[in-house]
């Protein structure tokens, strides 16, 4: 659908004021408060620098379900969906081979962490060999993809700001956007006293003005698990715009 000749009353067109507003959001609140379809629309623009694609982009998440499949369909598929030109599936087509290639070179897991449960499955099979008081960081990418896993237990004490230090330079060595803190505790029902949480709030306005999310504190022993997210004890603990979007993501 082309829409060139619908214009504001200043007599802009239509289409530059959406997709400034979706580049302006995405640079706010970052990819994880953009719908699946405003995902595809954004890197759509580039290809389609005059034409309305946020029905195509509606169309093309519907057909092929999520982001991931839109940008794995192949050529034949994508130009079955009404409004897909021959054009705009060969973008599509690098893109999804450029991402591709990007997860191949930097290792990008196929684990996903973002549920409290999925962590915790990750976890399970380590608990055993980390049977000793310390702290262990999990790291994930903006689509809560496991990057990698750091041992801190040469840290007597978790709260220091060599901890904090330590997390930031290994969440932007590796690219990360998520963090996921993991605590020995003889008793982890028992949770944090005053003095732990003030510490880890502490961590936590670091990791935020670092451009990182805290997005769980786990309290693990070789048979127990408790998520200071989970049992809302984690609220506090988040300041960034994208706050509400993450609690809705990351659940039980």
């Amino acid at each position: 659908m082309k829409i060139d000749g619908l214009r504001d009353k200043g007599g802009k067109p239509l289409w530059e004021g959406h997709r400034n507003r979706l580049r302006l959001r995405l640079e706010r609140d970052g990819w994880d408060a953009l719908k699946p379809y405003e995902m595809v629309e954004i890197v759509l623009c580039h290809a389609m620098p005059r034409q309305d694609l946020s029905p195509v982009s509606r169309l093309l998440v519907d057909r092929f379900g999520s982001v991931g499949g839109v940008f794995r369909a192949s050529r034949e598929e994508l130009l079955s969906v009404q409004g897909v030109s021959s054009g705009l599936a060969e973008w599509i087509n690098l893109t999804g081979a450029l991402v591709l290639a990007y997860r191949q070179m930097h290792n990008v897991s196929d684990i996903r962490l973002n549920c409290y449960q999925q962590v915790m499955a990750f976890l399970k099979p380590l608990l055993p060999e980390k049977q000793r008081t310390g702290l262990w960081v999990i790291y994930s990418d903006f689509n809560f993809n496991l990057i990698t896993i750091t041992d801190l237990q040469e840290t007597e004490f978790w709260w220091e700001a060599e901890s904090a230090r330590r997390i930031v330079m290994d969440a932007i060595g590796h690219d990360a956007r998520f963090v996921y803190m993991v605590l020995w505790k003889d008793r982890p029902a028992q949770g944090m006293d005053d003095i732990e949480a003030a510490h880890l709030n502490a961590i936590a306005s670091v990791l935020c003005a670092a451009e990182l999310d805290l997005v769980d504190c786990l309290l693990v022993n070789g048979e127990e698990t408790y998520s200071m997210r989970v049992n809302n004890q984690m609220n506090s603990f988040r300041a960034t715009a994208a706050g509400g979007s993450l609690r809705e993501t990351y659940d039980r």
